[in-house]
């Protein structure tokens, strides 16, 4: 009977998605772009958990909406349960809970927040860039401490365009991604030209439109840093312990 060497096989990748579902497929759609496969048997194993009844997470933060941290354990659970080795979330509000829900978990996490701003350090952007994200996600400072750390200041939108991204957002998770949309995010990509030269695009809504916009800033895709932090990640090679056995990551906070 054939047996997979377990030295030189890839760890499997589990998403947990549904937030918003567009968002996970699309996520889906860029790590299979960015593995290095002429086959079907040189991609990953994958498992999706979808779960688009996740509760609302601005109102969750806002006070008038449910935690969705059991929702969150649960899908983790399921994929474990499935083996799952590494685990990825496509959204970044979400990772708002996640530091908690991965805790002394036998998986190696990926963050899409580290993700996003490992990809503007190597694109050696200024010393300022822009932000694009959510009411919630900018109020979390998530990705202002995460990018201070490596020496970046975020440019935040005004009031008014940030009302505009709102829209924006809601307007693709309505399954609205055309003309009107797209031109709005380049509203605020041009304002945003006034004082950045690059922009993250920290909300995977945004994220689903990317492909569709010009602008004459450059735009950096968490999906797409996490999807290639994870194709990275699942391809390497783990240590080995002193008996011979490859060692795992229990959580995130180990891997960045």
């Amino acid at each position: 009977m054939f047996m997979l060497d377990p030295t030189t096989d890839s760890r499997t990748i589990g998403i947990l998605g549904g937030m918003g579902p567009a968002a996970t497929v699309d996520f889906y759609d860029k790590l299979v772009r960015s593995t290095p496969g002429a086959r079907d048997q040189e991609h990953l194993r994958v498992i999706l958990w979808s779960d688009p009844t996740v509760p609302d997470r601005i109102r969750a933060l806002e006070g008038t909406g449910p935690d969705p941290t059991p929702w969150l354990e649960q899908g983790v659970a399921h994929l474990l349960a499935c083996g799952a080795e590494i685990l990825v979330v496509p959204c970044n509000t979400i990772h708002i809970y996640l530091s908690q829900v991965v805790r002394n978990k036998d998986i190696e996490f990926i963050s899409i927040i580290d993700a996003a701003v490992d990809a503007a350090v190597d694109a050696q952007v200024d010393d300022s860039i822009g932000l694009l994200a959510t009411d919630a996600t900018l109020a979390s400072c998530l990705y202002q401490r995460a990018l201070e750390a490596r020496g970046l200041e975020a440019i935040l939108p005004s009031s008014e365009m940030q009302s505009l991204l709102k829209n924006i957002i809601g307007q693709v998770k309505a399954g609205n991604t055309g003309q009107q949309v797209r031109d709005d995010v380049r509203t605020i990509l041009k304002r945003l030209g006034g004082t950045v030269t690059a922009a993250i695009a920290a909300c995977t809504e945004i994220s689903v439109i990317l492909a569709h916009i010009d602008s004459d800033i450059r735009i950096i895709d968490p999906s797409l840093a996490l999807a290639r932090k994870a194709v990275e990640r699942a391809q390497a090679p783990l240590p080995l312990d002193v008996r011979g056995h490859h060692l795992h990551a229990s959580n995130g906070e180990e891997n960045r």
